[in-house]
């Protein structure tokens, strides 16, 4: 079987890694990045699209049992109060206008002048218009790298029971809803320091002065196993990192469109499964890989096993991604009546008490696909056209090689893994006639089957109220997701300025529609 990852097209670099695995939600990733950047004793390197210094980072017990401060900056400040040859920079995207009521207030002037001189913040606004900074990552020490999904921010931590109430799901006091992301860890100095020309590099670009790491002799030294708790693990010795930077690279093509290059690749040498997770799924370039892939009669038939949101949680986000989404999963969902492919398209429950109905859908955030258990990749650029090529993004990647089967073995766990977290079941590890075997849950579960836990559901889109807005707007030519930089069409704007108003009565006359 040949190989899916061409490192010239589909990574920056692939080094080797003493160590890799994954977190899943934030409750272990938080806990894990407490206990790492605990252990630091020279730098720290932060980059988020978004920071809140109130985050709390250990809850319930393990805060109660914690030595030092449990907030973000309040513990970061900790650490340079405490170890005095210890510097952190913390990088956050400029955000834009669009986002100024979610994020916190005055934040430069929060992170920047009431902490250590050697606690550094400053936001990236050197990014392509309409564009955003995404990309997740942290370097402690030249030795742990995180990567991922997940934000050091409010509305972002839960644990994996996704419990329908759970009273250390606040935010601020108040509860927030039930969320799922995913965020690698790596140990290894090599890709540890491929993330630390890419920091090094943006904070310059974005203004910083720039940055003199301590010497590294140090972190030539492989570091210890963390020990972490809740790790899967990946059977890797090498990871290739992959991204999006619309402003390409010195010497290289003007658009950096690794990552788009490396999903297009793996949907169409899929040969039995492609799994998903994704917060949005509105790339066009996504949906025509899998069309071509679904529709090419040479190859076998596949079953796809999609996680996503119900619905948009905004009119910014239904308008922005959900109608795309909403088209995109219409015209998938014809393309598998007309061919042998399998085709399961899902959301997932928070799990309830008997005498408890659900308040709303699992927030999926993750960004993860996995192809035929051979093929896994994770990172923060999810399934949309901003993310394929306006914004910035970094993912992770692994591949088995020719009989690597401890690396298959650790692949299929952790899809396993998964299914049994959104089932709220055992592990699923089936290939061949996994969607046959999800849907009899979810319809299960809809029902109320007495011994049935299963907390997966049938994904409703199109439903009725989006097939109404889809019949009088394209949302492909919208402004909210570009798949370009250049300017937006003015007469795309017109026609989508024009039938707004009723746009939006379609899709929030009636949000208990059901479709």
């Amino acid at each position: 079987m040949a190989r899916i990852l061409d490192p010239s097209l589909h990574a920056f670099r692939v080094p080797p890694v003493d160590e890799v695995g994954l977190l899943i939600d934030g409750d272990d990733y938080y806990r894990e990045f407490y206990r790492a950047a605990s252990k630091a004793e020279h730098y720290l390197l932060l980059s988020g699209w978004q920071f809140d210094s109130d985050a709390e980072l250990l809850r319930g017990p393990e805060a109660e049992q914690a030595e030092g401060p449990v907030t973000l900056l309040k513990f970061l400040n900790h650490l340079c109060e405490t170890k005095p040859d210890l510097q952190i920079w913390v990088l956050a995207w400029d955000f834009s206008l669009v986002f100024a009521a979610e994020r916190e207030w005055m934040q430069r002037l929060v992170f920047d002048w009431t902490t250590n001189e050697r606690l550094r913040f400053r936001f990236d606004d050197n990014h392509v218009e309409r564009g955003c900074h995404h990309q997740k990552f942290v370097v402690v020490d030249g030795r742990y790298s995180f990567l991922g999904g997940l934000d050091l921010c409010d509305d972002r931590w839960d644990d994996r029971r996704h419990l329908n109430v759970n009273p250390l799901r606040l935010s601020r006091g108040e509860p927030h809803k039930p969320f799922h992301d995913v965020q690698a860890y790596l140990r290894g100095r090599l890709v540890a320091q491929a993330l630390e020309e890419l920091f090094l590099g943006r904070w310059e670009r974005a203004g910083g002065e720039p940055i003199l790491l301590p010497p590294v002799e140090f972190a030539s030294i492989p570091g210890q196993r963390l020990g972490l708790d809740g790790l899967l693990p990946v059977r890797a010795n090498e990871v290739a990192l992959s991204r999006t930077d619309p402003f390409g690279t010195p010497g290289g093509p003007k658009l950096c469109d690794e990552i788009l290059r490396l999903h297009v690749a793996a949907i169409l040498a899929a040969q039995t499964l492609i799994y998903l997770e994704t917060q949005y799924l509105s790339s066009h370039a996504i949906a025509e890989a899998l069309e071509q892939r679904m529709r090419d009669a040479e190859q076998p038939p596949l079953e796809l096993a999609f996680i996503l949101n119900m619905r948009g949680e905004t009119l910014k986000e239904q308008a922005a991604v959900g109608l795309a989404q909403a088209q995109i999963i219409g015209r998938l969902r014809q393309v598998a009546s007309e061919t042998p492919h399998q085709l399961g398209i899902f959301y997932t429950l928070p799990a309830c008490n008997a005498d408890e109905t659900p308040e709303r859908a699992t927030y999926i955030h993750a960004k993860l696909m996995i192809v035929d258990d051979r093929f896994l990749t994770v990172g923060s650029a999810n399934l949309t056209n901003r993310s394929m090529a306006v914004d910035t993004e970094l993912n992770l990647t692994v591949e088995t090689l020719d009989g690597d089967d401890e690396l298959a073995r650790s692949i299929r766990n952790i899809r396993a893994n998964l299914l049994a977290e959104h089932t709220g079941g055992p592990d699923v590890e089936l290939a061949r006639g996994l969607v046959s075997h999800l849907n009899t849950l979810a319809e299960q579960g809809e029902k109320g089957v007495p011994g049935v836990p299963c907390r997966l559901r049938r994904h409703p889109s199109p439903t009725m109220s989006e097939r109404a807005a889809l019949a009088l707007v394209d949302p492909q030519k919208l402004p909210f997701d570009p798949d370009q930089v250049e300017d937006f069409d003015e007469e795309a704007k017109v026609d989508f300025v024009s039938n707004l108003g009723q746009a939006v009565r379609d899709l929030f006359g009636n949000r208990r529609d059901k479709g």
